[in-house]
Protein backbone atom coordinates (compact mmCIF):
# COMPACT_ATOMS: atom_id res chain seq x y z
CA UNK A 1 0.00 0.00 0.00
CA UNK A 2 2.93 2.18 0.66
CA UNK A 3 4.40 2.19 -2.71
CA UNK A 4 0.87 2.84 -4.38
CA UNK A 5 0.31 5.96 -1.63
CA UNK A 6 3.44 7.41 -2.78
CA UNK A 7 2.81 6.99 -6.59
CA UNK A 8 -0.79 8.80 -5.54
CA UNK A 9 0.93 11.70 -3.77
CA UNK A 10 3.80 11.85 -6.81
CA UNK A 11 1.06 13.05 -9.15
CA UNK A 12 -0.41 15.67 -6.67
CA UNK A 13 1.18 19.69 -7.83
CA UNK A 14 2.25 21.68 -5.09
CA UNK A 15 -0.50 23.70 -4.08
CA UNK A 16 -2.49 20.48 -4.06
CA UNK A 17 -0.03 19.22 -1.71
CA UNK A 18 -0.09 21.96 0.53
CA UNK A 19 -4.13 21.76 0.55
CA UNK A 20 -3.81 18.18 1.60
CA UNK A 21 -1.35 19.09 4.50
CA UNK A 22 -3.75 21.43 5.31
CA UNK A 23 -6.67 19.64 5.77
CA UNK A 24 -4.60 17.01 7.61
CA UNK A 25 -3.69 19.40 10.38
CA UNK A 26 -7.14 20.56 10.44
CA UNK A 27 -8.36 17.03 11.47
CA UNK A 28 -8.54 15.41 7.83
CA UNK A 29 -12.29 15.94 7.03
CA UNK A 30 -12.01 17.02 3.72
CA UNK A 31 -9.93 13.82 2.59
CA UNK A 32 -12.04 11.81 4.97
CA UNK A 33 -14.89 12.57 2.75
CA UNK A 34 -13.31 12.19 -0.49
CA UNK A 35 -12.24 8.54 0.66
CA UNK A 36 -15.87 7.48 1.73
CA UNK A 37 -17.20 8.82 -1.58
CA UNK A 38 -14.83 6.62 -3.12
CA UNK A 39 -15.09 3.81 -0.99
CA UNK A 40 -19.16 4.07 -1.92
CA UNK A 41 -18.86 4.05 -5.09
CA UNK A 42 -16.33 1.46 -5.47
CA UNK A 43 -19.33 -1.07 -3.54
CA UNK A 44 -21.51 0.62 -5.65
CA UNK A 45 -20.24 -0.73 -8.73
CA UNK A 46 -19.30 -4.18 -7.33
CA UNK A 47 -22.85 -4.47 -6.08
CA UNK A 48 -24.71 -3.62 -9.11
CA UNK A 49 -27.47 -5.46 -10.75
CA UNK A 50 -29.72 -5.20 -13.61
CA UNK A 51 -33.02 -3.18 -13.06
CA UNK A 52 -34.71 -5.91 -15.68
CA UNK A 53 -33.96 -8.98 -14.93
CA UNK A 54 -31.82 -8.55 -11.25
CA UNK A 55 -28.68 -10.74 -12.58
CA UNK A 56 -25.72 -9.43 -10.61
CA UNK A 57 -23.35 -7.33 -13.29
CA UNK A 58 -19.49 -8.10 -13.21
CA UNK A 59 -17.69 -5.27 -13.06
CA UNK A 60 -15.08 -6.55 -15.19
CA UNK A 61 -18.00 -7.12 -18.00
CA UNK A 62 -17.87 -5.81 -21.19
CA UNK A 63 -21.40 -5.63 -21.74
CA UNK A 64 -22.68 -4.13 -19.00
CA UNK A 65 -24.45 -0.23 -19.92
CA UNK A 66 -25.55 2.25 -17.53
CA UNK A 67 -28.32 5.04 -18.05
CA UNK A 68 -28.30 8.46 -16.48
CA UNK A 69 -31.72 10.32 -16.49
CA UNK A 70 -33.43 13.00 -14.69
CA UNK A 71 -32.41 16.60 -13.93
CA UNK A 72 -29.38 17.50 -12.25
CA UNK A 73 -30.29 17.02 -9.03
CA UNK A 74 -32.22 14.06 -8.98
CA UNK A 75 -30.07 12.56 -10.92
CA UNK A 76 -30.57 8.53 -11.03
CA UNK A 77 -28.41 6.28 -13.03
CA UNK A 78 -29.44 2.17 -13.83
CA UNK A 79 -27.74 -0.43 -15.23
CA UNK A 80 -28.58 -3.60 -17.48
CA UNK A 81 -26.21 -6.61 -17.64
CA UNK A 82 -27.30 -6.62 -21.81
CA UNK A 83 -28.62 -4.70 -24.77
CA UNK A 84 -31.71 -6.68 -24.39
CA UNK A 85 -32.39 -5.83 -21.09
CA UNK A 86 -31.91 -2.12 -21.83
CA UNK A 87 -34.10 -2.34 -24.46
CA UNK A 88 -36.86 -3.82 -22.71
CA UNK A 89 -36.44 -1.37 -20.39
CA UNK A 90 -36.50 1.67 -22.95
CA UNK A 91 -39.61 0.10 -24.93
CA UNK A 92 -41.36 -0.61 -21.54
CA UNK A 93 -40.71 3.17 -20.87
CA UNK A 94 -41.95 4.57 -23.86
CA UNK A 95 -45.04 3.26 -23.55
CA UNK A 96 -45.46 4.65 -20.45
CA UNK A 97 -44.06 7.91 -21.53
CA UNK A 98 -46.82 7.98 -23.73
CA UNK A 99 -50.03 7.07 -21.41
Amino acid sequence: MTKRFKEVMELLEYDELLKVKSDLNKGGDGIRIILDNKIKDEIKKKNAFCTVCASKIEPESTTQFHLAFGPDDLRKEISFCAVDCMEYFLKEFKKIRSK
